[in-house]
């Protein structure tokens, strides 16, 4: 999982995007989650055109999806090219309202 958000934040900072922070997985961050019984729900909240959007990484249990919340857009993403083909779906969307 620690290597696929590294890869997605790469995407979205090679296109101008900016990264407004991610979730560890790294030793503390999973002590933490245990010790508090809560999962991460958003593993990286990033900026694209004004826009925030979070994504939420899993091991593929769920299907890839968009939803729309009242803070901001949740991508579901199970790897790497799940993540490729709803970003280009949200760039899409965003060039086409300017």
């Amino acid at each position: 999982m620690q290597q696929l958000q590294y890869d997605i934040c790469k995407v979205i900072s090679n296109i101008g995007g900016k990264i407004k922070w991610t979730k560890e997985y790294g030793l503390p961050a999973r002590i933490n989650y245990f010790l508090s019984k809560k999962e991460p729900v958003i593993n990286i909240e990033a900026l694209f055109l004004g826009e925030r959007f979070g994504i939420i990484l899993h091991d593929g249990s769920r299907p890839a999806r968009v939803i729309k919340s009242s803070k901001y857009r949740i991508l579901h993403a199970a790897n790497l090219q799940d993540f490729k083909d709803q970003f280009e779906a949200l760039k899409k969307e965003k060039l086409a309202e300017t």
